[in-house]
Formats: structure tokens, sequence, C-alpha cells
């Protein structure tokens, strides 16, 4: 099998995780895992199931632009169709996707811009503009590595929090009635939502595993009895559509025609998706996790990749353009199952499900106060997860204000909308967007709070007290740089036992203590004159012969048992000589 690999173009061989994972409590079946064929089929067609439920804005897109009927249904099969393709090319684990559980579903965002563009512009212009903002997403993904600094936890939590935000948005009129243009809140709708996240939460929280890998589909099944026997939503008109049919064979696509207002519009647009892609990406990456501490920019460049191929695909054939699903991330979390090969299986079932217009057209019917419930877990998740992460490292006053006034800002334009509608038409759909707003804040504000804090500290430290003065400092630093406390309280620990190790070496000169971070690694570096201290771990001593032992041998076995502490708690350690200058670098990776 690996020399079959090997044989493969790079572009097609696996890519290597950059961290190695470890599966969380409660997560059954982590990525890289091999589920059961039961397992996998059942999930498989949970997620694609969820996502066919969002065919409805490329429904309503359809018959906004003008199709008819049959083409109407040709357009939403070939929606589907180009979700199910973009959903295998995030989950294969290669070098043009995330390999990760992440299902493409169309947009409610690009509904609006696909139906202005398309009745302005033809459907040609979107067709083009879209392939060029898809070629913008590829291109973008080389530099994502680039972007780790300006991408700490705490913007990442900003964007977690306001993607959830969002999906109460859109969830809550669903789940009280207030969707499709009504203007009545419906108590009805309102237990079926309520049913519908009870069931949910319920086997999610309480369930079994079996049990918490059906939570989502039993939810909406018993949302949907209740919307059905109160009323709140009786069965609607079929059409009449073949069984079977070629998803694109009554569509009638133009060629792509390349102008210059939709393609620089649909590209803005194609940046803020690469901000969802990345929040949903780290979502799911945090969730599979437990060792979780950073973003890994190399799986969010792959992710980037797959959100350009995907674009590609939905530029080409003139369809809803789409992203990641937060909905099925939420899946994967409340059914412990976020295997790649599942990402792998609901791709199939949606190319599958593409040939079957009746099949699409049933679960575009499904309640919209159940689709409001699904909504709601999914808000609840992303902003839980997004507070968690925002808490993961020290805080200070600049990242509480990073924080604050990013969501601030998102919320903001969500609760005044006359902010976007009275705005500049170039400026308008960023501001439709709390989202965006909220992560864009995020970012400038990150990088506008850097200015003045100097990444390198140097501290002087008393000999009376230096270990102490030493944890209290990188503490202070800690806090200013935003490093983990499980970092700081090792780096603290291990300065510490080097300087006892220095000491008891017979230095007795002043020790300086520098310490610098660059969201990679925090490095502290101990100073002094004198000769280079050579810590090597030579193994612990035996505890029973040290009993018996003499003061010079009892000193050396001590001096063993700081050297390998100090190895052991550091992730690197080097000492140097510099003429009468010595001194002991240790490393911590962050």
């Amino acid at each position: 099998m690996k020399e079959l690999r090997l044989l493969l173009p790079p572009w097609l061989r696996p890519a290597a995780r950059a961290i190695p994972r470890e599966r969380p409590e409660g997560m059954v079946y982590s990525v890289d895992d091999r589920p059961p064929l039961p397992v996998l089929a059942g999930m498989g067609l949970q997620h694609a199931l969820l996502a066919l439920v969002f065919t409805l804005y490329a429904a309503v897109a359809g018959q906004a632009i003008g199709l008819d009927e049959r083409q109407t249904a040709a357009y939403v099969s070939a929606t589907v169709l180009v979700m199910g393709l973009s959903t295998i090319v995030q989950a294969l684990p290669w070098r043009l996707g995330a390999g990760m559980l992440l299902v493409t579903i169309p947009g409610v965002g690009r509904m609006a811009i696909q139906i202005g563009f398309t009745l302005h512009y033809g459907l040609g212009a979107v067709m083009g503009g879209t392939i060029v903002a898809g070629f913008v997403a590829i291109a973008m993904a080389r530099l994502v590595p680039r972007l780790r600094p300006l991408l700490p936890p705490e913007v990442v939590g900003v964007v977690l929090i306001m993607i959830g935000i969002t999906l109460v948005g859109n969830g809550v009129p669903r789940s009280v009635g207030l969707a499709d243009g009504q203007h009545q809140i419906s108590g009805t709708a309102a237990a079926a939502a309520i049913v519908t996240i009870a069931v949910i939460m319920g086997l999610a929280v309480w369930g079994s595993p079996r049990w918490r890998r059906l939570s989502m589909p039993i939810g909406a099944l018993a949302g949907t009895a209740v919307a059905m026997l109160t009323g709140a939503h009786p069965p609607g008109h079929m059409l009449r559509l073949p069984t079977v049919a070629a998803p694109m064979f009554d569509l009638d696509v133009p060629w792509p025609e390349f102008r210059l207002a939709p393609i620089l519009t649909l590209t803005v647009i194609q940046l803020v998706a690469i901000m969802d892609q990345a929040g949903n990406t780290m979502s799911m990456d945090r969730i599979t996790d437990a060792r979780w501490r950073r973003a890994d920019m190399g799986l969010l460049a792959r992710a980037v990749t797959g959100l350009g191929i995907g674009t590609l695909l939905f530029g080409m054939t003139g369809t809803l353009t789409g992203g990641t699903s937060a909905a099925n991330v939420g899946l994967a979390h409340a059914s412990g199952v976020a295997a790649w090969r599942v990402g792998v299986a609901a791709g199939l079932f949606l190319v599958l499900a593409s040939f079957f217009p009746l099949l699409s057209e049933l679960l575009v019917h499904i309640p919209p106060p159940v689709v409001g419930g699904v909504l709601l877990y999914g808000a609840a998740f992303m902003i839980s997860a997004g507070i968690e992460l925002v808490m993961s490292r020290l805080m200070n006053g600049r990242r509480a204000f990073t924080v604050g006034l990013a969501v601030a800002f998102g919320t903001g334009v969500m609760l005044v909308p006359e902010l976007a509608q009275q705005s500049p038409a170039w400026l308008r759909d960023i501001l439709h967007s709390g989202a965006t707003v909220g992560a864009l804040a995020a970012i400038g504000l990150n990088i506008i709070f850097r200015i003045g804090t100097k990444q390198t500290q140097q501290h002087a430290l008393a000999r009376a007290n230096e270990a102490h003065e030493a944890a209290e400092a990188l503490e202070r630093d800690g806090r200013l740089w935003g490093v983990r406390a499980d970092v700081v309280t090792r780096a603290g620990l291990t300065v510490g036992e080097a300087l006892e190790a220095l000491r008891d070496a017979g230095m007795d000169g002043p020790v300086t203590l520098t310490a610098s971070f660059d969201e990679f690694n925090l490095v502290t570096t101990l100073t002094y004159t004198g000769r280079a201290l050579r810590l090597t771990p030579d193994g612990m001593p035996d505890a029973a012969a040290l009993l018996d032992a003499r003061d010079d041998d009892l000193d050396a076995a001590m001096r063993r048992v700081s050297a390998n502490l100090v190895h052991r708690l550091a992730d690197r350690v080097r000492s140097s000589q510099r003429g009468d200058t010595a001194s002991l670098l240790l490393s911590f990776n962050h």
C-alpha cells in the first residue's frame, strides 16, 4: 500500500497530520477512525439528509431567477450534485481538501446575491464571477499558513461565537413560525421546535453512543410529528416530477461571462466564505482533538483549497454557491462520529440523491420549525465552543477588548440592519453578515492591540527569591502575549528547577531571564557569568541506594534529578558559552 501511494502525484497523496490527535471523551469515532459499515452508512445518510434540508435555498433561488417548474427541479438537483462532490473533495485525506467531515450546503447569504446579479447581469455573468472567486480561494490557500499570528484562539473564538449568533438569527424565526413571510408568532411552531431541540439534546447528553448517533434524525422526526399533529405545518402540494432524472439534463446553462462588477463583488464574498470555512474547519478540528491548542494552518490551507474547488464546480454548473454546514458540525458533535469516511459516504449519498428529484422535494417540505430547532442546537454548540476557545489562554485587557468589541460590532450590524441598507453598495454585502463583521473586527483589533507589545521581555532576578520572581514574570508575560496557562506553569516550574541546578553547580552571580513568544514557542533564556551548565539526562537515580549514599554522591544524584526534570518539562534544552557569559535556553512548544 505504501508503494502504491508513492506512485501517486504529490497532490493526490494523503496529507500528513501536522499535529497528533487524541480522541476526546465522548467522541466515539474520530477523524481517522474506521467506523463499522452500519455506522458509516447510517451516519453518512443522516448528514446527507440534514444537508438536503438546505436545498430549500436553491429552490427559492431557481424560482426567483425565472426558471420554470422543470428547470427549477433540475437546478435543485444540480445543486445537490455539486454539494455531494464538494463534500467528497473536503472529506478525502488528500492535499486538495481538509480530510474531515465537512458537508457542503447552499448559503442563504449567497442566495440573495445570486438572484440579484442573475436578474441584472444574467446567469452567465454570475457563473464567470463565481469561477474567478474559486480560483481566488485556491490561490489564497497558499497564504493561510502565514496568517497564524492573525488567528489566535480569541479571534477564532469570536468567529465561532458570531457564526453561532448568526444561526440564532436564522433559527429563531423558523422556530416561532415567522418564516416564509409570516408575521404572527405561532405557539404550535414553537412547540415543534422545542420538542426537536429537547430530543436532540436529551439523546446527545444522556443517550448511549448508539442513540447519540441517531439524535438529530430522531429529534427531527419528533418535531415533524408535533408540527403535523398540531397543524403548524400542513403537508404541501407535491409537484409532478419524474422518479429518476439526470441532474443537469433539463437545466439550460449558458457559457460563463466575465464582467467586472460581478467578479469584484463575488471575490469579496469569497473572502468572507474563506473566513467561514476557517471557522467551521477549526471547530471540527477542535471537537475531534482533546489536545487541541492552536489552529493547524496546513489543515486550514487544504480546507480553503477544497472550498475553492467546490466554488469552481458551483460556478461551472451555474448553481447556488455554498460552504461548510455548521449544523453538520453540530451533528458530528452530538453523535460522536466525525470520521472522514462518513464525509465520503455523505457525499456519495448526496450525489445519488441528485438523480431523484422527488427525494429532494420531499426533504424541502420538512417543517420550518424543525429546521429552526436544528439550527438553534448548532448555534448553542458553536457559541459554547467559541467561549471555550476564548478562555483557553490567559486574558488581559487587550484580548478582553478584542473579544468584546468584535462581538459588539458583529451583533450591532445584525440588530441595526439599516447600517447595511444605507451603506455604499460595495460595503453592503459585508455589513449584511454579522459573522463577517465580527471576524474582520477581531482580526483588525488583534493587529491594532499588538502595536506596542514587545514579543521579548527581559527580567533581572534577585538572588533572594529568584525562582518565585521568574514564575511571576513569566505569568505577566504570558498574560501580555496570550500564552496558554498550562505552558506558562510548565515554564515557571522548569526555570525554577534550572535556577536551582545552576546554584548547586556553584554559580553565585546574578541571573537575567529573557522570555520571548511567537505563537509557536515560548522560549526562556537564563543568562549569567560563569561556565555553561550541561544538563544531561542520565536517568533517574535509585532511591533505595541514596539512603546509604555519601554527601557527594547525594549531591550528584540530586543534580541528575534536576537535569532529568528540566529535560522532561522543556521541549528543548540548549547550553551555550560566549566569553565569560553563559546561557541556558529552555523552549516550550505552544
